[in-house]
């Protein structure tokens, strides 16, 4: 999954901080470097009066009182419903059944001119289940079209869908599917007001539920989207090159979501977007670990005063000394140098190119490293910073499993099934933390979480095997054509051939 070990290093041809913003209301692309939302302020502050000098230290690190672990424990902590429900509350299913109903009111007399149309039944919390429990079948089992999913083709039928919930009432709850009350917008408001209420909720939930381990990574993810949306950013150096940007903080070692925020072109200054994201993590000792497009030294110097501690590597022009750069112009294969100003450490290394490091938690040491050709000496931050700095890739592998989001025209949607799919992870992650011996995978945890969802009353017990299947509540089905065997008259006349 990751390209090589220091993947984020910037590139003639590529950087993590390039990207293209979709102007949707002008018809024309603009280009917007996004680094600029704070390069000025960046780079303004980033050495000050102070010197740099080549006499290293260890710094002191300070206690860490992050207070780690599951905050909320749920009732049954084998029970993958149950602590799944601790993310996917009452308010939350709560508030996409008001908000769906809502929009069907406000927009029923444009649905009821559509052929074929099905009565309107306001949607319910159980209802809602076996949406969501239909949806994670759906990333389970992939097809090419809504409609094969209940085929009633022998060849290509899956039974449970139709049990579930007929086609034409999930069309119809998908269509009115929907997160807040546009009658209520204010003008002028933000360009995440329509699903910003069940960002709240599942951003407070991710906060709350689950407290991260010391070390986190800060880095970037992407909701694909290539529609028109004002939005939506475009990077070429990325493998989703067209999608809605989005700052993600995990915990280090296990992926685990802890916080969020959705790129919106609001022209926040990038220090203001670190602060804003590492938010639930100031003033507590974490170890933060993220790559040169946020890095610099004024970012360093602030969050340090924040009691942020951060490694990653930075870009020439984000702070390093004259006297450093031109020391690395000289360095060999396997040479070092570094400068320290105080607990900032800025250390670079050659190996096939120079790697420029800044950290305020590490000392200039070295450490030996095994490659298949033999042994290597590296800079102990760019080994940790190896070790760390791919929670966010790990979870996005996770979410791109069995992905959720489904084809739609609207761009909330694919963002609310997003943000759901992050939640179900998270939910998988803490499952794993308070079953620490437990060898559930996460297709078995999606799929344990469908039956669950599926049923009209949430059961207590999930079955012990994973073959066992859960028989879902009663639900109106579409009248069906009667299953015949399509090679019956083959047989009958094969039979004639040879009497």
């Amino acid at each position: 999954m990751f390209s090589d070990e220091l993947s984020d290093l910037p590139t003639a041809s590529s950087s993590d901080s390039e990207a293209i913003i979709s102007d949707s209301d002008s018809g024309h692309r603009a280009a917007q470097n996004l680094s600029s939302e704070s390069e000025s302020s960046v780079e303004s502050a980033s050495v000050g009066t102070a010197t740099w000098d080549k006499v290293d230290k260890s710094p002191t690190l300070g206690k860490f009182n992050g207070d780690p672990g599951v905050k909320q424990m749920p009732s049954d902590p084998t029970d993958v419903s149950e602590v799944a429900s601790l993310f996917f509350g009452d308010s939350f299913f709560d508030l996409l059944c008001q908000e769906t109903n809502r929009y069907y009111l406000q927009h029923h007399e444009a649905y009821d001119r559509t052929n074929k149309v099905l009565k309107w039944v306001d949607v319910t919390s159980t209802e809602m289940k076996k949406i969501l429990a239909i949806i994670i079948l759906m990333g389970l089992t992939k097809r090419e079209s809504l409609k094969d999913y209940w085929s009633s083709d022998p060849f290509l039928e899956i039974a449970i869908f139709g049990k579930l919930m007929s086609r034409k009432r999930f069309e119809q709850i998908w269509w009115c599917l929907h997160f807040n009350n546009n009658e209520v917008q204010p003008q002028p408001t933000g360009r995440l007001f329509k699903i910003q209420p069940l960002l709240d909720i599942l951003v407070e939930k991710f906060q709350t539920v689950y407290k991260p381990e010391q070390q986190l990574s800060l880095d970037e993810s992407v909701i694909p989207w290539r529609g028109r949306l004002r939005i939506r950013t475009y990077n070429p150096g990325k493998l989703t090159k067209y999608g809605l940007l989005v700052r993600v903080v995990t915990e280090s070692t296990s992926g685990y979501i802890g916080n969020l925020e959705i790129y919106s072109a609001e022209g926040k200054k990038l220090q203001e977007t670190i602060v804003s994201v590492l938010g639930p993590y100031l003033d507590q000792n974490y170890h933060v670990y993220q790559d040169n497009y946020y890095n610099s030294v004024a970012t360093a110097e602030y969050l340090l005063s924040r009691k942020v501690r951060i490694c990653g590597t930075i870009r020439v022009n984000r702070g390093l000394p004259p006297d450093l750069k031109e020391e690395c112009k000289r360095l060999k294969r396997g040479d070092t140098a570094f400068r320290r100003k105080g607990d900032i450490l800025l250390q670079s290394w050659r190996d096939t190119h120079i790697v420029n490091m800044v950290s305020t938690i590490h000392n200039s040491s070295m450490v030996d490293l095994q490659r298949r050709h033999g042994q290597v000496k590296k800079p102990l931050c760019i080994s940790e910073y190896n070790m760390f700095m791919k929670g966010v890739d790990r979870a996005d592998q996770f979410l791109a499993y069995y992905s959720l989001p489904r084809k739609t025209v609207k761009w909330t949607k694919k963002v609310a099934l997003w943000l759901i799919n992050c939640a179900i992870f998270n939910s998988f992650t803490v499952f794993k933390k308070v079953n620490r011996n437990s060898t559930l995978k996460y297709k078995a945890f999606l799929l344990k979480l469908a039956k669950a969802w599926a049923t009209d009353i949430m059961v207590a017990a999930v079955p012990a095997s994973d073959t066992d299947v859960v028989q879902p509540g009663p639900s109106v089905r579409t009248r069906q054509r009667p299953q015949v065997d399509p090679l019956a008259d083959s047989r009958v006349i094969c039979g004639n051939i040879f009497s």
